[in-house]
């Protein structure tokens, strides 16, 4: 005779042993839960108040102090920045500030540094016009590198005119983009020189129509500078020389070869 035994199945429920502490008022846990939750309460108020704090009017910009800018005024820097005295110090977007000046071609480098509780300094790096380069009735300002800058419908200061550069196109905060790069680093050694000694008020045009036979002219005397060879010594020695010369005073100098005499030729 067989005895057939039959499984009980248990069921397990499951329940949330804190619950069940809680309602039987475990002592530990309630005061754990209550220390918890006024530390959270302590945190959060610590951060609102320091919020609060960091927005007051405490630390609304009174003074700003740009430096470094002679092309822009500091009025023009701070639309450009998009910033203004009243604005909160740190609520002040120095990336994006950065990015909008830097967009402009003339300038070169910014810096901006909270000086609080109300102060701001926007240190500022300009590019300057070095020359002038002739386009379809008007004028490429370039910088020392053969940066664009702006145009012009005019020179309007007294420095070299560059002819000798073919490009059919250009774009203003961008290198100049001949289609001699060799003519273009030519003019840009030589322009760099004329800085150097102190001749760009006084040089009226600069050919590189050929890089390997330069022509200057400053004042009314033409001036052969020829090759890259002994370019420094070429333009200080032309830079004594010049000083010698009666402005009225019309010329050629042949500087081209160092190991000959340097003889100023009049002309009438």
């Amino acid at each position: 005779m067989k005895i057939r035994h039959k499984n009980k199945k248990h069921q397990m429920q499951s329940f949330d042993l804190n619950e069940e502490l809680d309602y039987y008022g475990n002592p530990k846990t309630g005061k754990s839960r209550t220390g918890i939750r006024q530390w959270l309460m302590g945190i959060t108020l610590a951060i609102l108040a320091c919020a609060a704090l960091l927005l007051s009017p405490v630390f609304s910009i009174r003074d700003i102090t740009v430096v470094g800018n002679s092309h822009f005024s500091q009025a023009e820097i701070l639309e450009k920045a998009g910033i203004s005295t009243g604005d909160n110090v740190f609520l002040v977007n120095k990336q994006k500030a950065k990015e909008a000046l830097l967009a402009d071609p003339y300038i070169k480098d910014v810096e901006i540094d909270r000086k609080l509780p109300k102060g701001l300094l926007i240190t500022v790096t300009e590019r300057v016009v070095q020359g002038y380069v002739p386009y379809m009735g008007s004028y490429l300002c370039i910088d020392e590198e053969g940066r664009v800058l702006d145009v012009a419908q005019s020179c309007t200061e007294t420095l070299p005119v560059v002819y000798g550069l073919s490009f059919s196109n250009f774009t203003k905060g961008e290198i100049l983009p001949v289609e001699d790069q060799e003519a273009l680093r030519v003019m840009v050694l030589f322009n760099q020189l004329i800085n150097k000694y102190q001749m760009l008020d006084m040089v009226v045009e600069l050919d590189v129509s050929d890089p390997s036979d330069v022509y200057v002219r400053i004042r009314q005397v033409e001036v052969h500078l020829g090759s890259t060879n002994d370019s420094d010594q070429k333009v200080r020695i032309l830079a004594q020389i010049i000083q010698t010369i009666p402005e009225e005073d019309r010329g050629t100098l042949d500087l081209s070869d160092l190991s000959k005499p340097i003889v100023f030729r009049y002309l009438t």
